[in-house]
């Protein structure tokens, strides 16, 4: 009886709280996500049916390039917004903020598009490519790459949840359209520069209608940057430092498995850590719509922590439950190796998913300093841990260190909020 209670309580507690404005607004983002997924296999199918193996890897090698490079290209600011935007008090004043990142953005804008030209003279002799000038003739384009950072900080910052949502989708829906407008059109003539520039036009255009929506304001543009410029010394220079941190071992894990163990077991290992990185997404979507109003707040809310933990939990059971079933059903028995790596990155997926409320609460306090030392304490670990656990154990060993880097992270984010509920 005691359990039929408890289960009929959690499940009241599910429904009020998707029935609420913060649980429609996680939902909305959540199936954003999922959207994103299902749109990034039909362009990864699209674009390797039109360009083959050799241009397909011309077309991964530049996105590479940018997507890595681009995340170096934001100096806290985007964040010191995205702050400032959940601690303002009125519309005015958050279009206000909006205009200044617009002209901080563009400016950043312009340096990134600078420094891509600049880089094309020597990317072809350090990696052997033929790219130089495609980067050369995009360079012009990609001023408006880093709003894909903004966006999301605005978006969380203003509380603007169902316009991020568009956001996340709109880029990626365009470009399945357009390429399919253009195969019914043309069979032939569809090379590796027009499916790049028909994807940066896309990102261009999704990134202009999302920010007319916003409808910034320009006017008392030099106290607006003033007020940034003064959040960002104290927070998000320090933000910007842990992302650095955790950008330069970015993707570690990978580098490792195919340098000492090999490149089909990377592909497994990459095969069970997108079957189990969904779980973490409803986390992150609840988070992000909670930003704004954890700037007001003393304290996470009991009802977020326990409701996150039963969402992580169920999950964890599932995909360990019915992992095999899935990996058969979606990759057929060749693929059954990939099982044994889901249970350590479901737990990894886990604690990913138990620190995202703590992530987004202390920086919604402005503790940029304290988010560093994070980043700082888990990048350290995915070198040393990542580094040992696949010589010894090999792939397997990649997907413990992960679960074990994301218990850090998560006792790290706990003990920062608790340390900060004993300051108040």
């Amino acid at each position: 009886m005691y359990h039929r209670d408890s289960l009929s309580k959690a499940a009241s507690t599910v429904r009020v709280y998707a029935s609420s404005k913060t649980g429609r607004q996680t939902l909305v983002l959540y199936s954003s996500h999922i959207a994103l997924i299902f749109l990034g296999f039909i362009i990864c199918s699209l674009n390797g049916r039109i360009l083959g193996t050799d241009n397909y890897g011309i077309y991964a090698f530049l996105f590479t390039i940018t997507a890595f490079s681009v995340l170096f290209f934001r100096f806290g600011f985007f964040s010191s917004g995205g702050l400032l935007l959940a601690q303002a008090k009125g519309n005015i004043e958050e279009r206000r903020l909006i205009g200044a990142l617009v002209v901080v953005a563009l400016l950043i804008g312009v340096s990134y598009s600078l420094f891509i030209f600049g880089i094309s003279f020597f990317v072809d002799r350090i990696f052997g490519t033929n790219v130089k000038h495609i980067l050369q003739i995009l360079s012009p384009v990609l001023i408006l790459l880093p709003f894909q950072m903004l966006i999301p900080q605005i978006g969380r910052g203003a509380n603007k949840i169902k316009k991020l949502a568009y956001f996340n989708i709109l880029p990626k829906g365009l470009y399945v359209v357009a390429v399919l407008c253009l195969l019914a059109l043309m069979t032939t003539g569809i090379n590796v520069v027009v499916l790049i520039f028909l994807h940066f036009i896309c990102v261009v255009f999704g990134v202009a209608v999302i920010i007319y929506s916003f409808k910034p304001l320009f006017n008392h543009l030099r106290d607006s940057i003033r007020k940034l410029w003064q959040k960002n010394k104290e927070y998000g220079v320090h933000l910007y430092f842990g992302q650095v941190v955790d950008q330069s071992t970015y993707k570690l894990d990978g580098i490792f498995i195919s340098y000492f163990v090999n490149t089909t077991q990377l592909g497994f290992y990459s095969l069970a850590a997108a079957i189990t990185s969904p779980m973490a997404m409803l986390s992150q979507s609840l988070s992000t719509s909670l930003f704004k109003g954890f700037a007001e707040r003393e304290r996470i809310p009991k009802r977020v922590t326990q409701l996150n933990f039963l969402w992580l939990l169920v999950c964890v059971v599932g995909l360990v439950v019915f992992g095999r079933l899935i990996v058969v059903v979606l990759l057929t028995e060749r693929f059954l190796p990939v099982v044994r790596l889901i249970l350590p990155l479901a737990l990894a997926g886990f604690f990913r998913g138990m620190y995202q409320p703590y992530n987004t609460f202390l920086g919604a306090k402005g503790k940029g300093k304290w988010l560093r030392n994070v980043s700082v304490i888990e990048a350290c670990f995915n070198v040393v841990g990542n580094l040992f656990f696949v010589i010894y154990l090999g792939v397997i060993g990649v997907a413990i260190a992960s679960f074990i880097a994301k218990l850090l992270s998560f006792g790290s984010h706990y003990y920062y909020y608790r340390k900060y509920l004993r300051g108040i």
